[in-house]
């Protein structure tokens, strides 16, 4: 079903002849696409937590009345200002203020790539989880052209190209990327290591947003995502994980509750 326009206006600034482009090669793809995501793990009575939160204006994702409380962590101070949470703190995902098994759901968007220690703060998030918990990511894919673009290039250059874009347009939102979480091997690894079952990984497709600067550019990266990616899937953009903290073995259960 073809999105709104008020739908379509998250994406963020897009010039009109880019967006007849877009609304006609994609009109099913929606920025709410996590969100959506999201709402299937989340129930009334959970403690979910958003880690990399920020200051909330990135990510409107409106799910503070969807659960008994949504808290965000973030080493940006900004995240006081965050009104999609309802309380926040500063601090780094490696190393949580939260007791073991706090929270229901744990998730991050476009947050992993720019972890320095992701395995540090992945066992962090399973431990902060409840048995039977979900962390759920959204991710760029370090294969893939803008990805590999961001590599290559200075941070100068990306905060410049953010402002072009209008995304954006202040230098505090843009951060260094690492993309050490950001391939199916490592997310893999990782969770393994970490204690934590996959339960869904996979290559998500979407829009040249990198390209909007011009239609002739926004084409071409069409091209590439009809040709390439729609038989390549490892060469699409974006990374989807839900991945599942497993109970406790039933004997182990057990043995608990007779000592």
């Amino acid at each position: 079903m073809p999105i709104g326009e008020e739908e379509f206006r998250l994406w963020g600034p897009v010039k009109p002849g880019v967006a007849r482009l877009w609304l006609r090669y994609y009109p099913d793809e929606s920025p709410l696409y996590f969100v959506h995501l999201l709402r299937q793990y989340l129930r009334r009575g959970h403690l979910a937590l958003d880690v990399g939160a920020g200051s909330g204006r990135l990510f409107r994702h409106g799910l503070r009345g969807s659960v008994k409380g949504l808290f965000g962590i973030d080493p940006d101070e900004r995240i006081a200002e965050n009104d999609q949470i309802h309380a926040g703190v500063v601090g780094v995902a490696e190393r949580m203020p939260f007791r073991d098994g706090s929270f229901d759901v744990v998730f991050g968007r476009f947050v992993v790539e720019h972890l320095l220690d992701p395995l540090g703060a992945t066992c962090e998030v399973a431990r902060v989880l409840r048995p039977g918990g979900r962390f759920l990511v959204l991710a760029p894919n370090r294969n893939h052209y803008s990805a590999l673009g961001s590599r290559l290039t200075s941070m100068w250059f990306h905060r410049a190209y953010m402002r072009l874009l209008g995304t954006r347009p202040a230098a505090a939102d843009v951060h260094v990327a690492h993309y050490r979480m950001n391939s199916k091997r490592d997310i893999q690894r990782i969770c393994r290591e970490a204690g934590l079952e996959i339960e869904r990984l996979e290559f998500k497709r979407s829009p040249p947003g990198y390209l909007r600067f011009h239609p002739l550019a926004f084409l071409l990266g069409t091209s590439y995502e009809r040709v390439v990616e729609k038989t390549l899937s490892a060469a699409r953009p974006g990374i989807v994980l839900v991945a599942r903290k497993p109970s406790p073995p039933k004997s182990q259960r057990t043995a608990s509750f007779d000592s």
